[in-house]
């Protein structure tokens, strides 16, 4: 492996709600050793009605501009090339996460694979389960959004990752209230697996576009779902240009969705420090020994005493598996 940068997605507790709060967040960012801050562009009210407001994004450019860091942007979580019906809207919203990117000299933007058909049923926006023709309509649609954007992409210096999914109780609850099996959950939320993100990736056949490996997504979904996760990581690993790492223990949630709920239980997507859970990290990082890029510490505000201890910890971890670039 060979690592660019380690970085720390921007989060605090109580939230980052203004620029001095990420301003301060940036600054002790820096003095904990990192070289990278994702940031979340759900946070400062920078695309307003599928529209980029300049003002917002000058003055977020101002704060990043003297931190001495390297930045990578998370998308937002609910934006869904696939199965939204708005599509030109989402469209124009991953134009302007672009376009954000852009100005602030981030190279890589995280999206969530569209492969998840259940919110909008969930939500009550839908009231049947998307069909197995939908569904595969879906899946194309996500490619050829992905195929007509990826030239904005590459103009702007930007690769524009999928990330895979993890599973959640409600999930599994909503598919049994309509008589589906356990197993349906792997056709209505395909991105629990990488091999449909592969799929699309070596359809979509551009260098701008690849995958963002949640390792910690994986690691839940193998084990709820029943297929093997270091094999997973094999079948990602030509393909991933941005890693997400945390730490969890490989269980599903119990119905609770914030992560202070579950720290006790040991249960769900907890995002722990590395070295608090049982994903195996030499076996993961020895399966990604081609890997060249960054990688992104997702770690949630409730370890925000523990971000030092992090960067530590995943350093020990990659020294028997990489070359840092940094």
């Amino acid at each position: 492996m060979q690592i660019t940068a380690i970085g720390i997605a921007a989060s605090s507790p109580g939230g980052l709600r203004s620029l001095a709060q990420l301003d301060a967040f940036l600054e002790h960012a820096q003095s904990l050793g990192y070289d990278q801050v994702e940031l979340d562009v759900s946070a400062y009210a920078l695309i307003v009605d599928g529209l980029l407001r300049r003002p917002q994004l000058d003055a977020l450019v101002g704060v990043l501009r003297n931190a001495g860091l390297r930045y990578s942007v998370h998308g937002l979580s609910r934006l869904n090339l696939a199965y939204d019906p708005r599509h030109a809207l989402c469209k124009r919203i991953m134009a302007c996460q672009i376009e954000i990117c852009a100005a602030i000299g981030a190279q890589k933007l995280v999206y969530h694979s569209g492969l998840q058909a259940l919110d909008a049923v969930r939500a009550g926006v839908r009231a049947e389960l998307f069909s197995h023709e939908e569904l595969a309509e879906g899946f194309q649609r996500e490619i050829v959004a992905l195929r007509e954007l990826a030239p904005l992409a590459a103009d702007a210096g930007v690769t524009i990752g999928l990330e895979n999914g993890d599973s959640h109780q409600w999930e599994h609850q909503l598919l049994a209230r309509y008589g589906q099996p356990r197993a349906a959950i792997l056709d209505h939320h395909a991105r629990l697996r990488v091999e449909p993100i592969v799929a699309q990736l070596a359809e979509i056949n551009h260098p701008n576009i690849g995958m963002t490996l949640d390792i910690a997504h994986l690691h839940i979904a193998a084990y709820d779902t029943g297929f093997d996760y270091l094999a997973a990581i094999e079948t990602a690993a030509p393909w991933v240009r941005h890693l997400h790492v945390n730490d969890n223990f490989g269980r599903l949630d119990r119905g609770f969705d914030t992560e202070s709920d579950r720290y006790a239980f040991g249960e769900a997507d907890l995002h722990l420090p590395p070295g608090w859970g049982s994903i195996p990290y030499p076996e993961v990082f020895a399966r990604l020994a081609g890997y060249q890029g960054d990688l992104i510490l997702e770690i949630k505000p409730g370890f925000f005493d523990q971000y030092g201890e992090s960067l530590q910890t995943i350093r020990g971890f990659l020294n028997a598996h990489i070359s840092v670039t940094e």
